[in-house]
């Protein structure tokens, strides 16, 4: 019966440290929208990487330019803090439109191919701070 007992407190820290590895009270949810130059911007994958280090979160956007930020595959939203966030253009959610190529990238518009050249990568200087409240963020950008 005392052995039982032993066990407890290692089993509770298992599991909070299990918990914690998940997200735990260090994660926020955080949706949103993307824009640039008003309007929505499809096709994207929205990069938050944290500046104290630990998980990115990514998100893709819809044809209305929303997202949800994924932390892990149980979790969705990013880690509290600061982030730089950086987008990416995703070809392959293109390829299933009329009149797409196979195999072929499709062309962008002019302000896509400078929204994606001026944000992509490390070439963004984009920071957000993530506090908890963010349903409806929005990245309204130029």
């Amino acid at each position: 019966m005392l052995r039982s007992f032993a066990r407890a407190p290692a089993v509770a820290l298992a599991v909070c440290v299990a918990l914690a590895g998940c997200g735990g009270s260090d994660v926020a949810p955080v949706s949103g929208t993307l824009t640039y130059k008003g309007k929505p911007v499809t096709n994207a994958f929205v990069n938050f990487v944290p500046a104290d280090g630990g998980r990115p979160s990514i998100g893709e956007t819809d044809p209305d330019g929303k997202f949800t930020l994924v932390y892990d595959p149980k979790v969705n939203g990013a880690k509290i803090g600061k982030h730089r966030v950086f987008v990416e253009h995703n070809p392959t959610a293109d390829a299933g439109k009329p009149g797409a190529v196979p195999g072929a990238t499709p062309q962008l518009s002019p302000d896509l191919k400078e929204f994606f050249s001026k944000y992509g990568g490390d070439k963004s200087t984009v920071e957000v701070t993530i506090d908890g409240s963010e349903s409806d963020l929005k990245l309204a950008w130029d």
